[in-house]
């Protein structure tokens, strides 16, 4: 005859060791997730400044203090200002900086131009022109935003032409308003013709230079 509480009694023992286990298991994951919520907010706790970035090339190579980021992301970090560089072969890098302000967002759009001024980069790829043609919309939404009034530079600024390897923007500080022009050239020949249609396009769009200062950059 066969003893069957022996068979009970492990049958009881196998499921208490079950779940004790489990019991254990889910405490070690519960104070997993709270020990990673803990670090995670010691480690972001001084990092109340956010930068959306967008840049074309969708495969650019974005640092920003020598940290990479990927080309559409949006970053917590500390305030201050930092330098951002943009790079891609074949393309002209960017070079600049950008401000991050405490518990605010600051925006990083920017696409950058072919090296062969006849490329045809942005026209052969839909998908990088769309991108290119968003960052371009979203400056000028931002510009619009920051900078009211009756001036007419308003209207015709941020201007966007790298084909012709024009960039224009104007900024109000004070009460003085500066055009800045960035030349997208590395070529010191072209200085000359690219001033001169920027100094064309400001003209033609009835634009009195003497109100205003104007400010050349290259690469």
């Amino acid at each position: 005859m066969t003893d069957t509480s022996l068979f009970r009694f492990n049958s009881n023992e196998k499921q208490k060791r079950i779940f004790r286990y489990s019991i254990i298991s889910f405490i070690i994951i519960f104070l997993g997730i709270i020990i990673f919520f803990v670090v995670n907010t010691i480690i972001n706790i001084d990092k109340t400044s956010e930068i959306r970035i967008l840049v074309a090339p969708s495969d650019s190579t974005v640092t920003i203090d020598g940290n990479t980021y990927k080309t559409d992301s949006t970053i917590k970090i500390k305030p201050g200002t930092y330098n951002v560089k943009i790079e891609k072969p074949g393309f002209i890098s960017y070079h600049g900086s950008i401000k991050a302000n405490d518990s605010e967002t600051s925006y990083l759009y920017e696409y950058l131009n072919e090296e062969n001024e006849n490329g045809t980069f942005y026209k052969d790829n839909e998908k990088e022109n769309l991108i290119a043609q968003r960052i371009s919309d979203l400056n000028a939404d931002i510009f619009h935003q920051n900078y009211t009034g009756t001036d007419p530079i308003w209207n015709i600024t941020p201007y966007y032409n790298y084909k012709e390897g024009l960039k224009i923007t104007a900024e109000k500080e004070n009460d003085n308003i500066i055009i800045k022009t960035y030349l997208l050239t590395c070529i010191d020949e072209d200085i000359p013709n690219l001033k001169q249609k920027a100094l064309s396009y400001l003209e033609e769009n009835k634009i009195n230079l003497k109100n205003y200062t104007i400010k050349f950059s290259n690469c």
